[in-house]
């Protein structure tokens, strides 16, 4: 892989590429393959690899679905860790192959539901096809009042399921049923997560109203941040400022021409949109420009052959280093000697991993109720046929 002079296509548009001009920064210690084949590639001890399982908007493609990123760490646990769970994300993941019963720890930025649609998913559909024996954990900021807040969101999510869990709760072991929310206080920069070598650090930002949050992961000495749903911010860049940031990925709303003509909206509220809720390209070049990260992401975009070019020239105004535009199965794979970025090349129908189970379920199915009796068709003639 070496530096290009244009902008590859996107993977919808027939690319193999990932979106950059510089799709490596150092010098990797092994060969990478030009694209990522989920099964092909181990991770290796001490690395971190990023996927972007959602690169979109709240209007959810077959192209982009909406936000969602996974960090894969290199330690002896292996552990998944996925920072939101917009609509569409976990069909990204399952075409990763990695196995669903890991799949336990979610971290939340902010509560649209272009970021959370898909935890009902995990929670509920996500135990059928594997988590048969671990339950859901969520880490998510508070809110002004105690129902703008994670606790009281995964506890509604709990409550609306309580059919699907009843349902299936005769053939699953119990803690597949439970789903948990850690809330910490919005407000301020603060260690959240600290187990099997990772490090992860939540830091407010400026999004819609209060109760919106990045995330710093520190892992083996090397560093991913998220900005989550952004306008440029200082508590980011402060967030940023101890040790070099290996990867930053930070949402970049399209310039506001772009987004008006995407979403047939005027020219003014398109710009009411961009600088109210969320950050134009040069606005993410800015805080790029500040953290001179060693590679940087743009995320939370419209992804178009025509528009990609656009975006990159209002970041260029202010910032000239190696920057890439993520799109779905975008993946980064981060060690101490260098960034990679490429993208996934996925089977599209991919049998679910369960991984291993800690237990095993013994199913104790319900009895019928007892109207099921009169309305079920007999099926013992046709059971017969050879």
């Amino acid at each position: 892989m070496t530096a290009r002079s244009e902008l590859p296509v996107p993977a919808f548009a027939g690319g193999r590429e990932a979106i950059t001009t510089t799709p490596v920064v150092g010098t990797p210690r092994r060969e990478y393959a030009d694209v990522f084949v989920p099964g092909e590639e181990e991770l290796e001890d001490g690395e971190l690899r990023v996927t972007v399982l959602g690169s979109g908007n709240p209007w959810v493609t077959r192209a982009q679905s909406s936000g969602s990123i996974l960090v894969e760490v290199g330690n002896p646990e292996r552990d998944l860790l996925i920072f939101d769970l917009g609509s569409g994300s976990l069909a990204n993941f399952a075409s990763l192959g990695l196995p669903v019963n890991a799949l336990d720890k979610v971290f939340i930025t902010h509560l649209h539901a272009d970021h959370t649609a898909d935890l009902i998913t995990l929670f509920g559909s996500f135990r059928k096809a594997g988590r048969v024996d671990r339950g859901v954990r969520v880490w998510g900021p508070s809110g002004a009042e105690p129902r703008f807040g994670t606790a009281h969101f995964v506890d509604g999510i709990r409550e609306a399921c309580q059919w699907d869990s009843e349902s299936t709760r005769s053939i699953h072991a119990p803690e597949s049923f439970e789903l948990s929310a850690t809330e910490f206080d919005f407000s301020k920069t603060q260690v959240v997560y600290d187990a099997n070598g990772v490090t992860i650090t939540a830091f407010p930002v400026i999004h819609a109203i209060s109760g919106a949050v990045g995330y710093r992961v520190d892992y083996n000495g090397l560093t991913f941040v998220h900005s989550g749903d952004t306008r440029p911010g200082w508590p980011l860049v402060r967030a940023c400022e101890e040790g070099t940031v290996d990867l930053l990925i930070h949402e970049s709303f399209p310039p506001a021409e772009m987004l008006a003509a995407a979403m047939d909206l005027p020219i003014e509220r398109a710009s009411v949109i961009i600088n109210q809720a969320h950050t134009s390209p040069r606005g993410a070049g800015k805080v790029f420009d500040l953290v001179r990260p060693r590679m940087a992401g743009l995320w939370h975009t419209i992804v178009t052959p025509a528009g990609n070019p656009l975006i990159f020239e209002d970041l260029r105004k202010v910032y000239d280093g190696p920057v890439v535009q993520t799109q779905d199965l975008t993946v980064f794979n981060i060690t101490a000697e260098a960034v990679v970025a490429r993208q996934a090349q996925v089977n599209p129908q991919p049998r679910p991993v369960p991984g291993t189970p800690r237990s095993e379920p013994k199913p104790q199915p319900p009895a019928d109720p007892d109207w099921w009796a009169d309305a079920l068709i007999p099926l013992d003639d046709v059971l017969a046929l050879p």
